[in-house]
């Protein structure tokens, strides 16, 4: 609940009085000379009285103020609370008094707010996850229509939908390990400046975690049936990630058993022939490359997981 003022300002009575000689007697003798008089009586208090834009004192409240201006038209102004003014011009005549009385009336209503926004949205996302921040109004009978004003942080956060709307969309590429806010400021066109609200609202942006290849096995070529021991538990661990590729590495060796049986072009056809038409492993899932030289003619088995880059040859 929030509480709504009304003021309205009564004139109860203004008299201005132009040609009305003061008598004689003891008002004349305080009176300046050739000037007139303006008097001022509110209610309930005093308020300030400024002439001219100057300050000449408080008006009365059970006596009015009586204040002495020369001749010509004056613009007068009695300051109430809340900014309000009552403002008039005055025709001031030589010994002529002018009267003003105001009344300031206070109207108290209090009644709830037509709007009470709360935001939606995420604790966290993996980066590159879209965010969604959706206001709504936790008053379900108000009518009344809602402007919506968001702003997001860190700079690089992009809006790609939503704005001047009541939910918005957020592209997290790039924003790994930040922290994405957003604001939103919520008016209407009738109570905005009373039931104005700011409500701000994070999502952790979790930086996702590039993949890498994993080297899974690393031998010594021997007889092909040997080899073939080895090769076994590749395929396995390859039918258990369908996703992944086999990437093997095969190094020449080069000692006199290497150079004459273990030769590498021999052997990545013999393991192709193996993996793909005796273990059915799709072709399009293993690369055999030819690395640098050893002492003895190597396998290095990996397994590459989605998205990760194939291991550099060592020299």
């Amino acid at each position: 609940m929030r509480k709504f003022t009304n003021y309205i300002l009564l004139i109860a009575a203004v008299m201005l009085i132009s040609g009305t000689i003061f008598a004689d007697g003891k008002d004349s003798k305080k009176r300046p000379k050739n000037m007139g008089s303006l008097t001022v009586k509110t209610s309930p208090v005093s308020y300030p009285v400024r002439v001219d834009g100057q300050m000449i004192g408080m008006s009365g409240v059970d006596t009015p103020a009586e204040f002495y201006l020369a001749p010509g038209i004056h613009k007068m102004e009695v300051e109430f609370p809340n900014g309000k003014m009552f403002t008039k011009d005055i025709d001031i005549k030589r010994d002529a008094k002018n009267c003003v009385c105001l009344k300031f009336v206070e109207n108290t209503i209090t009644r709830p707010c037509p709007y009470d926004v709360r935001i939606d949205g995420p604790d966290s996302v993996i980066e590159g996850d879209l965010i969604t921040f959706a206001a709504f109004n936790a008053v379900t009978s108000s009518t009344t229509p809602i402007n919506y004003k968001w702003v997001v942080s860190p700079e690089a956060a992009k809006i790609t939908s939503g704005l001047g709307t009541s939910a918005i969309t957020i592209d997290t590429t790039g924003l790994g390990g930040q922290t994405v806010s957003a604001t939103l400021d919520v008016t209407d066109d009738i109570y905005g400046a009373k039931c104005f609200q700011n409500i701000a609202i994070n999502t952790q942006v979790i930086k996702q975690k590039v993949p890498e290849p994993r080297r899974f096995d690393e031998f010594e070529s021997q007889a092909f049936d040997d080899d073939k021991a080895r090769l076994d538990t590749f395929v396995i661990e390859l039918q258990n990630n369908p996703d992944s590729q086999g990437y093997i590495i095969m190094y020449q060796g080069t000692d006199a058993t290497s150079m004459r049986s273990r030769k590498v072009e021999v052997l990545n056809k013999r393991t192709l022939d193996y993996l793909v038409n005796t273990r059915g492993i799709d072709p399009r899932r293993i690369w055999i490359v030819e690395g640098g030289k050893r002492v003895k003619t190597m396998y290095e088995l990996w397994i590459i997981p989605p998205g990760a880059q194939p291991p550099v040859p060592a020299p």
